[in-house]
């Protein structure tokens, strides 16, 4: 398979430790670039999840809507009505990250 020269720009903070783990693994930096180009051709995106980073209120919703979800499907399989305090006493448990 042929190859073209390609160039690119990394922090000059990163450059030293990529380039320095990409020793102790054992692989160039050029041929670490190709692996990723590799896998991102292979998973028609990147290889790894890319998300937003999310704000406070944004993380208590989501953990909120978790909340929610355990709650319907307790309900749905035991048919049990839960109190407006158990409730409130799951969404803080997953709030302070216990569930």
């Amino acid at each position: 398979m042929g190859q073209t020269a390609t160039s690119i720009h990394l922090d000059s903070e990163i450059k030293p430790q990529f380039d320095a783990i990409c020793k102790q693994i054992g692989v160039s930096v050029n041929s670490a670039i190709n692996i990723f180009a590799r896998a991102v051709v292979r998973e028609k995106g990147f290889p790894f999840p890319v998300t937003v980073t999310k704000s406070g209120s944004e993380k208590r919703s989501a953990k909120a809507q978790l909340a929610l979800q355990e709650l319907q499907s307790a309900s749905a399989q035991s048919g049990k009505e839960w109190t407006n305090e158990e409730i409130d006493n799951l969404i803080s448990e997953y709030r302070r990250g216990k569930k």
